[in-house]
């Protein structure tokens, strides 16, 4: 004899409900505090994420060979920011020191290893409060630095890590009234370019006047012969790291 099925009932889906959770939390609880590191081969420049198992609390952290940056903990995760390239194919030791919020303790080291690029382009912007420059390595053997300038405030030219996607030999912005020759597209509408020009393809003097401060409307401008050369030289899909810090 067969009985007929019946669903159950609401306050008992709750209870299993609340059943569940709690084995859950208390499987969390028990599990202890992990950070793993980025996954893969990471850029030279960039914002590096380390990943917790847990909400941090707070986190410190060393690197060997030593790197100097700055330290960020956003819920579970820890980001770092060096102030200056890794040096490509390089392994770094990074020794973690975290707390969670129930106070448990993380102390250990991971390692963080830099896509080796070999004799690959790749470049490197740096756009801080004093000094605007743009350079060029190959591997780890600088190629070329120039003087550049990025965006101003209110147009501040994005940070991150791009990759080239074109290029053309001069554009003008009925906008702005500016042109520029040399343009090699990082995104969007943000370019590497030459100083400005007028309708007429002449250089004006008071933007070229500014190389060096942030002074464009969020690309990234070089002198004539410099943007000449990075248009000739640097190919479609470079790795392009803009740091702002």
């Amino acid at each position: 004899m067969f009985r007929a099925w019946r669903a159950p009932k609401p306050a008992s889906i709750l209870i299993i409900l609340l059943v569940t959770i709690l084995i859950a939390a208390l499987a969390l609880a028990q599990r202890p505090l992990e950070i793993a590191a980025p996954p893969g081969d990471v850029p030279p420049m960039g914002t590096f994420v380390f990943h917790a198992t847990r909400t941090l609390r707070a986190a410190d952290i060393r690197i060997d060979p030593p790197v100097e940056g700055t330290v960020s903990v956003r819920g579970r995760q820890i980001e770092f920011t060096p102030h200056d390239p890794l040096r490509p194919g390089g392994v770094y030791r990074v020794t973690i020191e975290a707390f969670d919020d129930s106070g448990d303790r993380f102390s250990g080291a991971v390692k963080l290893r830099v896509d080796p690029l070999y004799e690959t382009l790749w470049v490197y912007v740096k756009l801080d409060e004093e000094r605007h420059r743009v350079d060029v390595y190959r591997g780890d053997v600088l190629v070329r630095s120039m003087i550049a300038s990025g965006g101003r405030p209110g147009h501040e030219t994005p940070e991150g890590v791009f990759r080239i996607q074109n290029r053309g030999y001069h554009f003008f912005s009925q906008k702005y009234q500016e042109g520029a020759y040399y343009w090699v597209r990082i995104f969007g509408n943000y370019l590497f370019h030459s100083v400005p020009v007028d309708i007429h393809g002449n250089v004006i003097k008071e933007e070229a006047e500014k190389l060096g401060c942030p002074a464009s409307h969020g690309c990234v401008r070089l002198s004539f012969p410099d943007a000449q050369w990075f248009y000739e030289t640097v190919p479609d899909g470079t790795l392009v790291v803009i740091d702002r810090t």
